[in-house]
């Protein structure tokens, strides 16, 4: 369900120690992050690919499972990742119901019992720099955390693209645990114990 008024519940200023061009989001009441409703899926599916432009195939058709776990076609995509279940997929939204941010919380079968999985981390370019990439993290952990896990695990890589969201990654305790090698980039896999 949107939410309504959503203006009232978020405010964009500019930060008065900072410069017009690097604005900054500053939550009023609570932030701006809310689980993805079918209204703006649409948005969020659209921001991920644009971020991820190598995506796999089931990378690519991931997005059905999201919307549709229980269905069929869900169900066999889940399977064929190797994934137990989705636990949450949330989006940091503007005023104008804009989605600046994506996150979420899966399980693969391989880990389900030792940790869970950040689904599709990203941030619109035009919204980097503004800390929407930091309240998303905040707001990944402590839903894991809510939810019971003690590990919180992802997977990125050395796409240059990527290059802010490792700085992040490292400021918010997520460790390297790994590297494979890929054909154009390296994927790297982190860990946080919560």
């Amino acid at each position: 369900m949107p939410s309504p008024g959503l203006a009232a519940v978020c405010s964009l200023r500019l930060h008065p120690r900072k410069p017009a061009v690097r604005q900054h989001l500053e939550a009023t009441t609570p932030m701006p992050i809310m689980p993805c409703s079918d209204e703006l899926m649409g948005q969020a599916e659209s921001l991920v690919r644009s971020v991820f432009r190598g995506m796999t195939p089931i990378e690519r058709f991931s997005f059905i499972a999201i919307r549709h776990p229980n269905s069929m076609a869900g169900r066999l995509l889940m399977f064929l990742a190797g994934v137990k279940d989705k636990v949450a997929f949330d989006v940091y939204v503007d005023e104008a119901n804009q989605v600046l941010g994506t996150t979420g919380l899966y399980r693969y079968n391989r880990d389900a019992d030792e940790a869970v999985w950040v689904a599709w981390f990203c941030v619109a370019p035009k919204a980097r720099g503004r800390d929407v990439g930091q309240a998303l993290m905040d707001h990944t952990v402590a839903r894991a955390r809510k939810a019971g896990f003690h590990r919180i695990r992802l997977y990125t890589s050395t796409d240059p693209n990527e290059a802010a969201a490792q700085r992040l990654y490292e400021k918010n305790g997520f460790k390297e645990i790994g590297r494979k090698k890929g054909l154009f980039v390296t994927t790297i896999f982190r860990e946080k114990t919560l």
